[in-house]
């Protein structure tokens, strides 16, 4: 359940991520939404996740799964249509050819990129979470 400051909260975690730059383990996009899910609810839904520092373990971490849908699922549970993504939601889009988790923030969704967050648009969500 969102905390009723949800929406300053969501504001101060996307300042905060503005100019953060990208690490496995810290800034991607699992540790990016599982952040940008604390901010808003108090708790993080992936903190069982064993800690990783590497592309490569992340990689497993994902593999095992069986996917970056079916890792978000396990945490978030049944994915969505992104057409009802509202600001505050994950979403599962492709960028550059890769999946990645992020943030519905209206329009866009934004996710980590090299030197502080991207806008990726929302028609290339392929799932969403509510939040």
């Amino acid at each position: 359940m969102r905390r009723i400051d949800w929406q300053e909260r969501f504001a101060a975690f996307a300042r905060e991520r503005a100019s953060m730059p990208f690490a496995w383990g810290a800034n991607d996009c699992c540790t990016f939404a599982a952040a940008a899910v604390e901010a808003l609810t108090g708790e993080n839904p992936m903190e069982m996740v064993a800690p990783y520092e590497s592309e490569a373990a992340a990689g497993r971490l994902i593999l095992r799964a069986g996917g970056l849908r079916e890792l978000a699922a396990q945490y978030l549970g049944a994915p969505v249509l992104p057409a009802f993504a509202a600001v505050g939601d994950l979403v599962l889009v492709e960028n550059e050819g890769r999946e990645m988790l992020g943030v519905c923030n209206g329009v866009n969704a934004i996710a980590p990129g090299r030197d502080g967050y991207v806008a990726l648009r929302m028609s290339a969500a392929l799932a969403a979470w509510k939040i």
